[in-house]
């Protein structure tokens, strides 16, 4: 779903609605997904043998590279790295 379908759904301008979620939240849209989706990541990490690329569609990322480097932002590890160190495998 993109930000217009969002603000129109809520009867609000992008705009303002992004401006309004900035002011109640503190943070972008943009970066309240990604939370979400790296929490998400996170649990699939720690659930099974699930591969880094399924894990990557499963959350919404097209580029399973974009989503390592994402992850590893975020998390200062790589996804593999994060694995091993809650695992131990």
């Amino acid at each position: 779903m993109r930000l217009e379908d969002v603000a129109a759904k809520v009867h609000l301008s992008p705009c303002y609605l992004t401006k309004l979620f900035k002011q109640e939240t503190g943070e972008t849209i943009g970066e309240y997904i990604t939370r979400m989706r790296i929490a998400k990541a996170k649990e699939h990490l720690l659930e099974g043998d699930q591969k880094l690329v399924e894990i990557a569609g499963d959350i919404g990322y097209d580029s399973p590279s974009h989503f390592s480097r994402t992850f590893k932002k975020y998390e200062g590890v790589s996804p593999s790295e994060y694995r091993k160190q809650k695992t131990g495998s």
